[in-house]
């Protein structure tokens, strides 16, 4: 008889409908379990390693069964059949999985599943935090909204067979005694590099920052920018954190910049600077300041470079400026 996925690590095996549905529980979340057919017999079992942020398992029913777990809330699920068929509705979107093709579930979507009596799923359930963080870590801030990925996943071609092949691999890998993922640093690699993978080779509605998509910024979006600029120029903007703010792509940023305004993010920034250092030189006292003190003001510190892209703009330098007040007071 050909082993099943993560045999060494069994937890239970029943034929009860109430203990099945309290040990997978503890597992994954409360949820509503049907066995359907003429003369449903259960025969459940439950395999399942836990590492830190993931936790691999291996469930069969036995039966043709209806699972309902609503929103997991706390985790992502990669539902995987090692053998068999399910049918999966997540949210709005359904999707069938087999060999080829499997399943990411959201967290914030409610979910619900219809598994075939030959079914083994290997569900991969990785923790909401983990990865909601190693996103953040990759566009570099805050997400905006909850994470939600496409439902159905082909893992036979692009970045999702690589991704997924890994995957297999690391399970085989369990199911051996001597595994380098019991060690705590491998096992914190190992996660990281399903995470990101997973980030990768699925889409979902961070895909266009990762990849550097340059859509179309709304017009409220790049307002939020302008506003930005405008209120605080003196802070330590990047095209980089304005973008990040507005939740769009560097390149988008510059390019709606660039069409809308004529300008790029950093040279409306540095224009909004010149305008704040040249109203404050018109309105100063000539022996109460410096230009240099006004300049590092506003976020202009390289002050040969600012004098000469001052005297572009207005047609004589800072000092000149300052200088033609007090000339005027006296």
């Amino acid at each position: 008889m050909t082993a099943l996925p993560l045999e060494n690590y069994k937890l239970f095996e029943s034929r009860d409908l109430d203990e099945t549905r309290e040990q997978v529980g503890k597992i994954f979340c409360p949820h509503r379990l049907d066995v359907v057919g003429r003369r449903p017999q259960l025969d459940a079992r439950l395999h399942c390693r836990r590492l830190r942020n993931v936790a691999v398992t291996y469930v069969s029913y036995g039966e043709d069964a209806r699972v309902t777990p609503g929103e997991l809330e706390a985790f992502f699920a990669v539902l995987a059949p090692a053998t068999g068929k399910g049918t999966y509705q997540c949210g709005s979107e359904h999707a069938q999985t087999d060999q080829n093709n499997i399943c990411i579930a959201t967290p914030t979507e409610s979910l619900a599943m219809r598994l075939s009596a030959d079914c083994g799923n290997v569900v991969y359930r990785i923790e909401r935090a983990a990865v909601e963080a190693r996103l953040s870590e990759m566009i570099d801030g805050p997400l905006r909204e909850p994470i939600r990925f496409q439902l159905g996943m082909d893992v036979t071609r692009g970045f999702a067979r690589s991704w997924y092949s890994a995957l297999r691999a690391a399970v085989s890998d369990l199911d051996s005694g001597d595994t380098m993922l019991t060690h705590p640093l491998w096992m914190e690699q190992f996660e990281q590099s399903l995470i990101t993978g997973l980030l990768l080779a699925q889409p979902h509605n961070y895909s266009a920052m990762l990849s550097g998509d340059d859509r179309p910024v709304p017009s409220r979006l790049l307002g939020v920018v302008v506003d930005m600029i405008e209120g605080h120029p003196e802070w330590a903007h990047t095209t980089t954190s304005l973008a990040r703010q507005a939740g769009v792509s560097v390149r988008a940023l510059q390019k709606a910049f660039r069409e809308q305004l004529d300008s790029s993010p950093s040279e409306y920034l540095r224009g909004v600077r010149l305008q704040r250092v040249h109203d404050e030189l018109c309105a100063a006292q000539f022996d109460a300041t410096t230009v240099g003190e006004i300049a590092s003001k506003w976020g202009m510190p390289h002050h040969g470079r600012f004098a000469a892209v001052y005297r572009q703009r207005f047609g004589e330098s800072p000092k000149q400026t300052l200088a033609r007040q007090h000339a005027r007071r006296g």
